[in-house]
């Protein structure tokens, strides 16, 4: 691929392995819903989910580091497989349960933690708000087109069918791996001084920054059962939203790297406003009008989140870092979900309190990393 550069080669990989991540991810919390899972079942499924993650973490780090993280990446495709193969056949009872659990850990942090070194590989620092922009492009497109065909195919035909036609573009997709310069030799693992330089505000902020992950994994579930209870309609939901992530994101994310406006106070209250909102909306046409709206600052709160993420990594060790970032992240998860599970919460609640500290997450003071 001599005519492409390597972000573009990473967009690939990005869009077409994201397309069929989304296939699963989008729709898991309602297919466990429509098994007759109840809420809480769904939030012990997480709550299994993030402690696999933990423990998977460590594993696939050691792996990229001993090995490569083009191993990882490839290993995730061959798990994705049997994810969805699992998946296609899956029925209430404790076996699938965990073993959904136990796949869908395996493929994700594989696939994530390798992504993360090679996105902070083939993004130039001058031009960081760009190429995350770039990549969020892609993932968006991915969005949009796995949203359409995964709720078509759900809701009309075979899951078995959907499975065939996304496990060949997840293999597609991580072949583009094969054209990007290997990932540099790192040295051993060093969590504790990736802590000590890491400050505490920033520690805090990537914690609450996990209600907002929380809200999005339970948001189509919640859509599913207050507004419109079919896949094709929540598929709707993700073009609209992607569609005006995409806009926003071409206009905003190279802007970014020249600007000094605290973007994420801004964006964090202008998502919590949104979201706030749209649990008030039953009308399926003005849920699309707010749901609009929404992707707009979804998009300016993730920009500004990612783009500090990899900013940070500049001064740290790539796999050791991420490795850091998601053990924070999972524990991140797995607090606020073992809460709102131990207080019986109803899905509504869940979502008030994740919008509430989605808002207090931009008032956290944060610092770039010590050298």
């Amino acid at each position: 691929m001599p005519k492409l550069s390597n972000i573009r080669k990473f967009d690939l990989f990005i869009f077409f392995t994201m397309f069929a991540k989304f296939s699963v991810e989008l729709f898991m919390p309602i297919i466990l819903y429509k098994l007759n899972y109840s809420i809480n079942h769904i939030l012990i499924y997480l709550l299994i989910s993030f402690v696999f993650n933990i423990a998977i973490s460590l594993l696939s780090t050691y792996i990229g580091k001993k090995k490569g993280y083009r191993y990882l990446l490839f290993g995730s495709a061959i798990l994705f497989i049997l994810l969805y193969l699992v998946v296609s056949f899956m029925k209430k009872n404790i076996f699938f349960f965990l073993l959904v659990c136990l796949l869908s850990s395996l493929t994700n942090t594989f696939y994530y933690i390798a992504r993360h070194v090679y996105a902070s590989s083939v993004l130039e620092k001058n031009k960081m708000g760009k190429g995350v922009g770039s990549i969020l492009i892609a993932t968006i497109l991915a969005s949009i087109a796995s949203s359409i065909l995964s709720a078509l195919m759900l809701d009309s035909t075979s899951i078995i069918i959907l499975a065939i036609v996304v496990t060949i573009l997840y293999l597609g997709g991580v072949s583009f791996i094969l054209f990007l310069p290997k990932t540099k030799k790192e040295h051993s693992i060093s969590l504790r001084r990736i802590n000590q330089k890491i400050s505490l505000p920033n520690k805090i902020f990537f914690l609450l920054e996990q209600f907002k992950v929380i809200f999005f994994i339970l948001y189509p579930l919640y859509v599913y059962i207050f507004v419109d209870n079919t896949y094709s309609y929540i598929g709707l939901l993700y073009v609209v939203t992607g569609l005006a992530s995409i806009i926003f994101v071409f206009f905003f994310s190279s802007k970014i790297d020249h600007n000094k406006i605290n973007y994420l106070q801004l964006s964090a209250s202008l998502l919590a406003g949104i979201l706030f909102l749209d649990m008030f909306i039953h009308n399926r046409f003005l849920y699309l009008v707010i749901v609009f709206i929404e992707g707009i600052a979804i998009k300016l709160y993730e920009v500004s989140v990612t783009n500090n993420m990899y900013k940070m990594q500049g001064t740290l060790e790539g796999g050791s870092y991420f490795l850091y970032m998601e053990i924070l992240y999972n524990i991140g998860r797995f607090i606020i979900i073992f809460l709102m599970f131990l207080l019986k919460l109803k899905i509504r609640t869940v979502l008030y309190i994740c919008i509430l500290f989605i808002f207090i997450s931009g008032f956290i003071k944060y610092k770039e990393p010590n050298n």
